[in-house]
């Protein structure tokens, strides 16, 4: 019988809420209401169909210091799977980590309360791992920094690209002793938490954290692997097909505009020596809607823009307007009736783009006669700009001016 693994990654309790608003009945923001309820939904699945392992890739909440309700709420969804006998891993993320610190992270929590069948890896590690349906082999690696090198008098002074290469053929050397361990007739899942050079990467601009380190993707392709199980790229997609498949789950719902046309979910995995298959599930996300409109040519410009709006919009979507305008449609514009038109949404962010004519000047006094002396010309402009500097400049204007005439000559 194969083995049956639930695949998650990047949950990121506290992000997005500046989509969503308060929920009057449970006093909790929608969008965070949003971000648990896709969470319960995996956990249900993974319940309901008897599964062997949760296996989740990194980023439980927005940063490493979380709000004790997000903890809660993460706690909670993590007992429902120990009261089942489910299998739980959970490798740390960037998200988890806390900067310059290597001893804490934002799931030492269970580390320390060492909760049934919950597996915390917070460094490279190799472990045999009994379920149900019989053995198999996990490999870890939690979120890889140029600081765990750096650190090392060694690299001391390399370029950051040397560091990059040094840091990859690093772990190139490390998983294959891994590999090295491994017993070729169990299955093997090996779960990282890193960006593969042949991923599409998601915009992510709301949770962008510095520089990306990225790996080469073939430290993955191995026969003696079945499945690897990747999270940090929100975009949920499939490196390599088999032998072995390399797939990201994804972030379980949506975070900002950047991932509204991209579907949410998790992967459940059925592993078995070289005939491990998986499939995606969506959790329905909830959607984000954009309506552009250029309103430049329009007459009646708050009517054209909500038939637009009416056009596009879904119930409960977090809606985003972005609209062009000229400066002098601006007092035409019915905000009031465009908020109306979109009440339906669960949130609108009205993006209005003002447009200037194209041949306005920035300076009228800048005539023509006036440019045809370029001293002069500067001393109109240094006026508007810069008035109480505008004799030193023009002196040491002259004195360039006076050099290249002199330099011409010569």
């Amino acid at each position: 019988m194969s083995i049956q693994v639930v695949h998650v990654s990047d949950i990121h309790f506290g992000s997005g809420e500046g989509h969503g608003r308060i929920n009057p009945e449970t006093g909790l923001n929608i969008r965070f209401e949003d971000f648990v309820a896709a969470l319960s939904k995996v956990v249900d699945f993974t319940i309901q169909h008897g599964c062997d392992m949760f296996l989740f890739s990194g980023d439980a909440y927005r940063n490493a210091s979380p709000e004790p309700l997000y903890q809660k709420m993460f706690a909670r969804e993590l007992k429902r799977l120990s009261d089942a006998g489910i299998k739980t891993i959970l490798l740390v993320g960037n998200h988890d980590q806390i900067l310059k610190s290597t001893a804490s992270h934002a799931m030492s929590v269970f580390q320390s309360l060492e909760v049934p069948g919950v597996i915390t890896i917070d460094r490279p590690a190799f472990m045999r791992i009994d379920t149900k349906n019989g053995p198999m082999q996990l490999i870890g690696l939690p979120h890889v920094t140029r600081n765990q090198l750096l650190t090392a008098e060694n690299y001391l002074g390399l370029p950051a690209a040397s560091v990059d290469r040094v840091l990859a053929d690093h772990l190139d050397a490390l998983l294959k002793g891994f590999y090295d361990e491994l017993d070729s007739s169990i299955p093997t899942v090996v779960t990282a938490h890193m960006t593969v050079d042949r991923a599409i990467a998601g915009i992510e601009q709301e949770l962008l954290i510095g520089y990306t380190l990225t790996f080469p993707a073939d430290i993955f392709y191995d026969d003696r692997i079945d499945y690897v199980a990747l999270g940090h790229v929100h975009k949920h997609q499939t490196i390599r097909e088999q032998s072995p498949a390399v797939v990201y789950a994804g972030s379980l719902e949506r975070v900002d505009f950047g991932e509204q046309d991209e579907d949410k979910g998790f992967v459940h995995v059925q592993l078995e020596r070289c005939a491990t298959t998986w499939q995606f599930h969506s959790i329905g996300p909830r959607p984000f809607v954009t309506v552009d409109a250029d309103l430049t040519g329009s007459e009646r410009i708050t009517e054209s823009l909500i038939e637009k709006i009416s056009k596009k919009i879904l119930p409960g979507c977090v809606l985003r307007i972005r609209y062009k305008l000229k400066e002098e449609q601006l007092a035409e514009l019915d905000e009031n009736r465009l908020r109306n038109a979109a009440a339906s949404a669960l949130s609108v962010r009205l993006q209005p783009s003002v447009v200037q004519p194209q041949n306005r000047a920035r300076l009228p006094q800048l005539t023509e006669a006036a440019v045809l002396s370029p001293l002069n010309a500067l001393d109109t402009y240094l006026s508007e700009v810069a008035p109480e500097r505008k004799d030193q400049l023009l002196k040491r204007a002259s004195e360039l001016i006076n050099r290249l005439h002199q330099a011409d000559s010569d």
